[in-house]
């Protein structure tokens, strides 16, 4: 007899706003780590519309989120939880407004050089700087890594 395994997918929208040499985050330091702005949609909201209003909620910026840069996934078989996060890509010339505190935390401008010293969740700072150059879309996998001290 097979049993049948529900599985819920988690929905997520980030928006990479980039500069030439640079990636707009925003710190969870309650966390130590550091984020793009972003979140899950609402009841009938398209993903686009979700990247646009998070960014514009956390950071204050009216971007234009129409190119998908990144697709991937967080398959936490520990915690039982399974992420789908759309990375949409906005570059500063699609971008109006000034950086405001709209979520309590501070949007920061950080530099391809600096983005190897920070812990981003999920780890795709490797994959930014490219993104910046070349726009398209690409699909990663499972991105779940156990916490240290974790099976």
């Amino acid at each position: 007899m097979s049993s049948v395994h529900e599985s819920l997918v988690e929905l997520r929208c980030a928006v990479a706003v980039v500069r030439r040499d640079a990636v707009l985050l925003l710190p969870r330091h309650d966390r130590g780590d550091w984020v793009l702005p972003g979140g899950r949609p609402r009841d009938h909201e398209s993903v686009q519309s979700c990247a646009w209003r998070e960014t514009l909620e956390e950071t204050g910026l009216d971007v234009h989120p129409n190119r998908c840069g990144l697709v991937l996934e967080v398959n936490d078989a520990i915690a039982r939880r399974r992420i789908v996060e759309l990375v949409f890509v906005a570059d500063e010339s699609d971008v109006s407004g000034r950086l405001s505190r709209g979520s309590g935390r501070r949007p920061t401008w950080v530099s391809w050089e600096d983005l190897n010293r920070l812990t981003l969740r999920p780890p795709i700072g490797v994959f930014l700087p490219e993104l910046a150059r070349r726009g398209g879309a690409c699909y990663l996998g499972n991105m779940w890594r156990p916490e240290r001290g974790g099976p």
